[in-house]
């Protein structure tokens, strides 16, 4: 069995998959990194794949689940900060990205150091867009295996700043030729492209479990009566929200269909309007946050146990050599 774990963006809201991540390390007592033969994931969700794959010097798990999802608390506020200064000189955003990126660098640089995309412990796929060539960008562990040019296997660090840097909250990297931003543009889940990626690493096997974490949804109430007068100005903000969430439940919708509930999970629960914002990282919504995803642990504590067993029970498997596709696409 080919086991794949699909992580969604989410800015802040990542404190809900790492909450589901370390009660899945908890109930296996194995690491994420020896539970799955590929981890994807985008913004938020591609933070956790890379600090969750990164080696120490010993070659073992540089983190658990539980210090990521800890980390999130910790450090959250400081990542998502605006002081007067900034909030002056970007006009409150208007003219410059929200944050500064120098929490988010210090971050990276602190729990991924300088390990590369091609030694993390299990596979990664981690997306991103290229601006300078408008075109869908993915980091992959087995791509960097064989290429080791700064643009395909670049620091771990870069490649998770790569996936979070989203349009009017971070700057984008410049990473030799590209100018690459979130790649939530266009997977915010990312679970097809994990799933795409799986096949063509294992051409040969026929079972799959595919794991798959939201960051949670907020759903909202907009009857006709509501929305038809609506013009540019009032479509403005809530249109990137039906975008996202309409796309995710899209890919959700194929892989039932294709995998069926045997061999696809997905692990997602509903906010309150309070805590939808991605970027919202006071210590009353860190706590509010928390307690949701307390809350949608234990929701789905039986398919988390089923999810589980099956992974409990199969052997990782390793691809030989001619079995590695390392196309970039």
């Amino acid at each position: 069995m080919v086991s794949i774990l699909s992580i969604d963006g989410g800015g802040i809201r990542g404190i809900i998959p790492a909450a589901f991540l370390a009660e899945i390390e908890r109930l296996t007592g194995k690491p994420v990194s020896g539970l799955f033969d590929l981890v994807a994931g985008t913004s938020t969700g591609g933070l956790l794949a890379c600090a969750l794959t990164v080696p120490d010097a010993r070659g073992k798990p540089k983190h658990t689940a539980r210090q990521i999802h800890a980390a999130y608390l910790e450090h959250g506020g400081a990542i998502f900060h605006r002081g007067m200064l900034r909030k002056a000189a970007t006009l409150g955003g208007l003219t410059g990205p929200k944050y500064s990126p120098r929490a988010l660098e210090r971050w990276l640089a602190e729990y991924l150091g300088s390990a590369r995309l091609h030694e993390t412990l299990a596979d990664i796929l981690v997306t991103a867009y290229d601006m300078a060539s408008s075109t869908p960008w993915f980091f992959k562990t087995t791509f960097a295996k064989t290429h080791r040019g700064p643009e395909d296997d670049p620091l771990l660090a870069q490649a998770a700043y790569a996936t979070a840097a989203a349009p009017t909250y971070f700057p984008p990297l410049a990473l030799e030729s590209l100018c690459l931003i979130d790649g939530g543009v266009f997977a915010s889940n990312p679970a097809m492209c994990a799933y795409a990626e799986a096949r063509k690493l294992h051409p040969y096997e026929k079972d799959f479990l595919l794991v798959s974490l939201g960051t949670g949804v907020h759903v909202q109430n907009r009857p006709c009566a509501k929305i038809e007068r609506w013009g540019v100005a009032n479509w403005a903000v809530p249109i990137t929200d039906v975008m996202l969430n309409s796309s995710s439940a899209t890919v959700d919708y194929q892989l039932r269909q294709i995998l069926g509930d045997e061999s696809y999970a997905r692990f997602q629960t509903r906010l309150p309007a309070e805590a939808a914002a991605m970027d919202d990282a006071s210590r009353e919504n860190l706590v509010r946050l928390e307690l949701i995803a307390k809350k949608a642990v234990e929701d789905n504590s039986a398919q988390l146990e089923r999810v589980c067993r099956m992974l409990s029970g199969k052997m990782k498997l390793f691809p030989a050599r001619e079995r590695v596709f390392v196309s970039r696409a």
